[in-house]
């Protein structure tokens, strides 16, 4: 990736075509308070965080001559305990009045990457796209053109407007969970849980023995929960970290276990097969709960039924519907039923398991048998638990960890257990269901109302082939909002060479220069959530976002950018109204109770409603025991995964693995991390919280590095066949020998040289995309280091 984004868009072109834009008063005039009133005394604003860090902290902005002077956390009625303010939200503002600020419509009239852009009007813009929409879809069909929006505003009208307006021209839209690498927990989940979500809240570990955060940096990228995690500690509840580095929440912890990449699984097998051998496993549960007493058809590998229902054997040896009354069913056995040989579910775990002994996992983890025994003997102090994080996923099989991890937890009986669980964001009501109500908490069907038009909706995973390959159909021209793509998706070495000229246009509408913008055709200027109308619903919340500084220059919200379009190309009744109306309509159209003294003026006032039928009380997932997947019950095995061998739990090695052929050229993991500076993309440059961290580094053990003789201070190349970057190292006994690791998020002006997503790739992966679609595996990249 070349080395020119913000720092060149600002030094030539751009800042060129807008001499003279910059001055004190002109800035003064841009960001100025909703009134002369406002702007002598100063207002205070409520407002919503919706970068994609997902805790969507409530913050008091105070707004006096059209700034922010300052930003402060502010307690959500009901929860005074969930008071939250992180310093990457708190210098939010800071990023507002930046010189990274896209402040007009800018086309490109140089080769794309140059970053050499003129300033059009918003008329020429909205013509030109209009003109560009209508040459592909004559060229290609409807469904040629592509939108394709990540996580860079979760407010709900700045989130779904491109999906709606691609769904208003019968266009295309990504899903980006999986480009994104964050859907192997959604696949995992859903298997077992039949929801792609399902937590604990985090004020329930104070009910835990033991604590294994796995996979997850709660300090650093869950800023507003680690107090509940140390509340629990100081309570007695014990907290180990497991995780390739010494992460910031491995700092606070009783015990950091590092793991190799891609080992989880393999650590998670190994102790369920430790516990089941020496009979710790819970039983009651396991019968009751899970799949575990479920016949499984020899023949086919798919659950015996008997008409629709699943059928267990009985304390005689017999095979019964599992729902036959007075049943008392075996855990283990085999039996015959019409001529067909079956076994239960756990059986089959149980034998498969055997494989995984504590010497095999050991050796696949790079943790002593000692260790695991002692984190075993931990675990199973009832109650404890388990909270997952997504850089266990990252890894080719991503559906595996979430899944194997959560067997686990059932295997111990933990499920739906206060105090235990196998946690991950969300899953869980923070209402009460009203007996009898059957209405939508909201007014959705103005904004759903397309015309009865639909968007063919694709896997975010299937963009390179489908621009590249017309796989399975072309796109040609693409609208990216809300995403710094190139520098948060997988090999953009291939996206720059092959995947973006092999689009006639692109359109990027951000509030901010990104290096995306660099590749654009069109680069168009939106609101932030300082600037707009829009909503964020935690339940069991509303939270408003208003605006409290004036637009940018002459950005404009999603909305009135979409609108725009949408007039032109005669659809301008689908989208005729104000954000401000939009908001009033899904609201105050409301016949849900839970609204139930809903005032719009009020709304605006306080910037929050709590809704009547919320709870703010702990609430765990699967306290029911109830699960949506197909047999009702907890699910460790999937009759659907039975052609590819992962009917069950299974370890398979990283697809880039050091003992394979390819380790030998490049022998180190390479894997990518969050910091406590930024979400991805969105902090990058703001002095305020980069007086410390000015530049990406790569972590490299102690070991490594003298190795290669390289030291602090030094240049190093990070390299592999897909590409390089060069960077400073940080040479630390706080991370595994073998492994390496760069903070993610850093755009490519603050490399040396290159980009550390040139080192990674998009693989297709069949089991996957059989589970769902195949995710990103950010984290299963092997790679070289030398001095540079």
């Amino acid at each position: 990736m070349d080395k020119l984004t913000r720092r060149t868009f600002l030094k030539g072109s751009i800042a060129a075509a807008t001499v003279g834009m910059l001055s004190d008063n002109v800035l003064a005039q841009m960001y100025s308070a909703s009134s002369p009133e406002a702007d002598r005394l100063g207002k205070t604003f409520r407002t919503v965080c919706t970068v994609n860090c997902t805790s969507r902290c409530n913050l008091n902005c105070h707004v006096q001559g059209g700034k922010i002077l300052s930003v402060t956390p502010t307690p959500l009625p009901g929860r005074p305990d969930y008071s939250n303010a992180c310093l990457r939200g708190m210098s939010l503002p800071l990023k507002t009045v930046s010189e990274d600020r896209v402040k007009y419509p800018m086309l490109r009239v140089g080769e794309r990457g140059e970053g050499r852009f003129k300033r059009i009007s918003w008329t020429e813009a909205f013509d030109l796209i209009t003109e560009k929409i209508k040459e592909s879809q004559a060229r290609y069909g409807k469904k040629s053109v592509g939108f394709f929006v990540m996580t860079g505003n979760l407010a709900k009208f700045a989130w779904d407007s491109p999906f709606r307006f691609a769904r208003t021209i019968e266009g295309t839209s990504f899903s980006p969970e999986a480009i994104m690498s964050d859907h192997g927990a959604s696949m995992g989940m859903d298997l077992v849980y039949g929801q792609k979500r399902g937590s604990h809240d985090s004020r329930d570990y104070m009910k835990s023995k033991t604590l294994i955060v796995w996979g997850r940096n709660v300090a650093d990228t869950h800023t507003s929960e680690m107090r509940f995690y140390l509340n629990a500690r100081k309570n007695g509840t014990k907290i180990i970290v497991i995780d390739p580095r010494f992460s910031s929440t491995a700092a606070v912890a009783d015990q950091w276990i590092p793991i190799k990449p891609g080992a989880d699984t393999a650590l998670a097998l190994g102790m369920m097969n430790y516990i089941i051998g020496k009979n710790l496993h819970d039983k009651e549960w396991l019968l009751k709960n899970s799949c575990s007493p479920l016949l499984i058809k020899d023949s086919d590998g798919q659950y015996l039924r008997i008409g629709d229902e699943f059928c267990v054997i009985d304390e005689k040896g017999k095979v019964v519907p599992a729902g036959t009354q007075g049943v008392t069913a075996r855990l283990e056995g085999k039996a015959e039923y019409n001529g067909e040989k079956c076994t239960t579910s756990f059986s089959l775990l149980e034998a498969d398991l055997k494989q995984y002994t504590l010497k095999w996992t050991a050796e696949a983890t790079g943790i002593s048998e000692d260790v695991i025994k002692d984190l075993i003997k931990d675990y199973l102090k009832k109650p404890s638990a388990i909270r997952m994080g997504q850089g266990m996923q990252r890894v080719y099989n991503a559906h595996s960890p979430f899944r194997t991890v959560a067997t686990l937890a059932a295997v111990c009986g933990y499920i739906g257990v206060s105090g235990g669980g196998a946690s991950h964001a969300g899953g869980t009501s923070g209402v009460n269901p009203i007996p009898g109500v059957n209405v939508p908490v909201f007014n959705s069907a103005p904004w759903s109302d397309t015309g009865g038009s639909k968007a063919s909706e694709m896997p975010g995973i299937k963009l390179y082939d489908m621009v590249e390959k017309a796989d399975p159909y072309k796109i040609d021209f693409l609208w990216i909002a809300s995403s710094s793509f190139l520098n948060q998706s997988p090999d953009s070495n291939r996206v720059i060479n092959e995947v973006f000229p092999k689009l006639s246009f692109i359109v990027h509408s951000d509030p901010y220069w990104t290096s995306t913008a660099q590749y654009a055709d069109l680069v168009l200027p939106a609101t932030n959530m300082f600037e707009n109308w829009d909503i964020f619903d935690k339940t069991p919340w509303f939270m408003l976002q208003q605006p409290m500084l004036r637009p940018a220059g002459e950005s404009k919200s999603d909305i009135q950018i979409f609108s725009g379009v949408a007039e032109r190309l005669g659809k301008g009744e689908f989208w005729n109204r104000t954000d401000e109306e939009w908001l009033r309509v899904y609201l105050e159209g409301s016949k849900h109770p839970a609204m139930e003294g809903f005032s719009w003026n009020k709304f605006v006032e306080e910037g929050i409603f709590a809704r009547k039928d919320g709870r703010f009380d702990i609430v765990n997932a699967f306290t029911d025991q109830k699960y949506k997947t197909k047999t009702g019950r907890f699910e460790f095995y999937s009759e659907r995964l039975k052609p590819v061998g992962h009917q069950l739990p299974v370890y398979t090695p990283l697809l880039e693995d050091p003992k394979g052929p390819l380790g030998k050229k490049y022998p180190l993991m390479f894997i990518q991390y969050h910091d406590r500076t930024n979400v991805h993309t969105q902090h990058i440059g703001i002095p305020a919280i980069h007086g410390v961290f000015k530049e990406p580094w790569v972590e490299i053990s102690s070991k490594d590095a003298n190795k290669r003789g390289i030291k602090d201070g030094d240049n190093v190349k990070v390299f592999n066949d897909r590409g390089y970057c060069v960077v400073k190292p940080l040479v630390s006994e706080g991370i595994m020998p073998g492994v390496i690791a760069i903070p993610q998020g850093w755009t490519p002006e603050y490399f040396v040289e290159g980009h550390h997503q040139n080192l990674t790739h998009l693989t297709i992966n069949p089991v996957e995309m059989l589970v769902s679609e195949s995710n990103f595996a950010a984290y299963d990249n092997l790679v070289e280091v030398v001095k540079a």
